[in-house]
């Protein structure tokens, strides 16, 4: 099964890095706080969004559990 990655939005510091980056699974939204899309856990590496996670500014982007 695949991992699913969530944004945690209390800490998200608006920053867009990760909807710049990766914008097939995060995007901003009204409140200017990253959120994630729905995606195709099959066209996206778990690599790339690991990589978002680890480069996060705001560590707010986690797998869930």
């Amino acid at each position: 099964m695949a991992k699913v990655a969530y944004v945690d939005q209390d800490e998200c510091t608006s920053c867009s890095q990760c909807a710049d980056n990766l914008p097939e699974v995060f995007e901003m939204n009204d409140d200017d706080l990253a959120i994630v899309i729905s995606y195709d856990a099959e066209e996206i590496e778990e690599d790339d969004i690991q990589e978002e996670i680890d480069s996060c500014p705001g560590e707010c982007i986690h797998w869930k559990k």
